[in-house]
């Protein structure tokens, strides 16, 4: 091999070596970074009946106001359950077409049951037929 081809390699390789370990290090911070503290941050307060019309109406523009930011939602319950992985779910009554589904995080309350009004905090993760959150704290007015 002659000494030109010799210093392409070896920069090809060390290129790669470079940007592999740059991506390691990328990954491994992404993989370890903090969740948002849903409790703590600064939410928006919304009736159920008001979030769904929202996306109901014009999808893009509640995406703007209210897709992967931190929701203060309050409605009717109309359905306790779990999903797929065992968590519990509460859906709000929104409007005739939709509801709000909402992933609690940690067990629900005993006493919430179908009709009672609560105040559920959780991250939007946007529309789907329901508007959808996750990582939802309880509270219980009623």
């Amino acid at each position: 091999m002659t000494n030109n081809k010799k210093k392409i390699i070896k920069w090809t390789l060390l290129s790669i070596f470079i940007v592999a370990v740059t991506g390691g290090f990328v990954g491994y911070k992404m993989w370890n970074k903090p969740h948002r503290n849903v409790e703590a941050a600064k939410a928006i307060t919304v009736a159920a009946t008001q979030l769904a019309t929202a996306y109901e109406s014009d999808e893009p523009r509640a995406n703007s106001q209210y897709l992967d930011k931190v929701i203060e939602v309050t409605g009717e319950v109309s359905e306790v359950s779990k999903n797929q992985k065992g968590e519990e779910v509460i859906t709000l009554k929104g409007s005739d077409m939709s509801g709000i589904i909402c992933t609690l995080e940690g067990a629900a309350a005993a006493e919430i049951k179908a009709a009672a009004t609560v105040t559920l905090r959780g991250i939007c993760t946007g529309y789907l037929t329901d508007v959808v959150l996750v990582r939802c704290k309880i509270k219980i007015n009623n």
